[in-house]
């Protein structure tokens, strides 16, 4: 009998240390694409994020923005190896930008928390701000984005 009780606290206390684990976040590693805008056929009127799989469909809203110098060439994605998380933010006329708070994965979801700094000099033109995120496959769930 006391064997039995033994056995069944270990075994209780394993289940609970297992079932923790599985309950938190895990921190999701990632890659930010640069020198890349979004086309002018895209139209948003609110911030979008957006999961891209395929260089096809990041080439339906993204351009290159090839500049001159060391870092000028576009970051180089891999979609056979990784996937992009996209934000896409609104039409302004303001110097816009993405501050990514977080990337974590909770069970199937990877949840994408930001916030966006916003600078308040008008230019003279208008763009579409964005943050484009490369990360792993390993990682694929449901994209959910919280503005902080």
């Amino acid at each position: 009998m006391k064997n039995l009780v033994i056995l069944l606290t270990a075994l209780f206390i394993t289940f609970s240390c297992t079932q923790q684990k599985a309950n938190q976040t895990a921190k999701i590693p990632y890659t930010e694409a640069k020198n890349y805008f979004v086309k002018n056929t895209y139209k948003t009127n609110a911030v979008t994020s957006k999961k891209i799989t395929s260089q096809q469909e990041f080439d339906d809203i993204f351009g290159m923005a090839t500049t001159m110098g060391k870092d000028g060439k576009p970051t180089s994605i891999d979609f056979s190896k990784n996937y992009v998380i996209a934000l896409i933010g609104v039409e302004t006329n303001k110097p816009t930008d993405f501050l990514i708070k977080n990337l974590v994965r909770e069970k199937d979801d990877i949840i994408l928390s930001y916030a966006i700094k916003e600078e308040g000099t008008e230019n003279s033109y208008t763009i579409l701000p964005t943050k484009i995120l490369i990360v792993s496959k390993q990682y694929d769930g449901n994209i959910i984005s919280n503005k902080l």
